[in-house]
């Protein structure tokens, strides 16, 4: 008999999240009594599923939390090139989504801004190769999907102007983007006003796409 495998299953850390730090990313939050509940049943059966959107919106604010921390407890004693950490690899700039995931949440771009929120929002900027990521779906076959960059803003009226296969968006600061690239290489122009991409105010760089496509992480400023 195959064991179900959950959401959670890849986590020891449930234990050490407060429903707090739960109900911060959820607009609406329940009760903390309510949140206490949810997180305790989770605890007990991490292979459950989600049923209703409110229950998949628990799940991504539990799972954002559990990166966060698993993130700051393996990064104390990361080795330089593999590393303890399964969902980043810090060398080579991945995040590391594994695929069966997907079975419990809507799709791939809510799943990815978990792991960017978890992994990457308050992570400090080393140097300005943090600026950009591929994000890789982890299975027996792994798949390159698309990048993820981190524009550095200098004030909250930022703003960047992109320029895509001749067609052009402008990401302000504090936004959060996605733009279709579903080619393996994706070849962009930026220029900024008031911001800031690999040290550099207009440059002209070559990232990874896929179903995914680029997501434009404007929060930094």
């Amino acid at each position: 008999m195959s064991v179900a495998i959950g959401l959670f299953d890849s986590f020891d850390n449930l234990d050490q999240i407060e429903s707090a730090q739960i109900a911060r990313w959820l607009a609406l939050p329940p009760s903390e009594f309510y949140l206490k509940n949810y997180l305790a049943n989770k605890i007990l059966y991490p292979q459950t599923v989600p049923i209703s959107a409110s229950d998949i919106k628990i799940d991504l604010a539990i799972l954002r939390e559990a990166l966060r921390i698993n993130s700051q407890t393996a990064s104390q004693k990361e080795s330089p090139m593999l590393g303890e950490n399964p969902f980043i690899n810090l060398t080579l700039r991945k995040i590391l989504i594994p695929k069966r995931f997907l079975k419990f949440m809507p799709d791939l771009i809510t799943l990815s801004w978990a792991f960017i929120d978890g992994l990457l929002l308050e992570r400090k900027r080393e140097d300005f190769f943090s600026d950009i990521w591929t994000v890789v779906l982890t299975s027996d076959i792994d798949e390159v999907v698309g990048s993820i960059i981190l524009p550095q803003f200098s004030d909250k009226g930022g703003l960047v102007k992109i320029t895509l296969l001749g067609n052009e968006y402008q990401v302000k600061a504090g936004s959060l983007t996605v733009i279709p690239c579903p080619s393996q290489k994706c070849q962009l122009d930026f220029r900024f006003i008031q911001g800031k991409i690999l040290d550099k105010e207009d440059i002209a760089i070559e990232v990874y796409g896929g179903k995914l496509g680029l997501m434009i992480d404007g929060r930094r400023t």
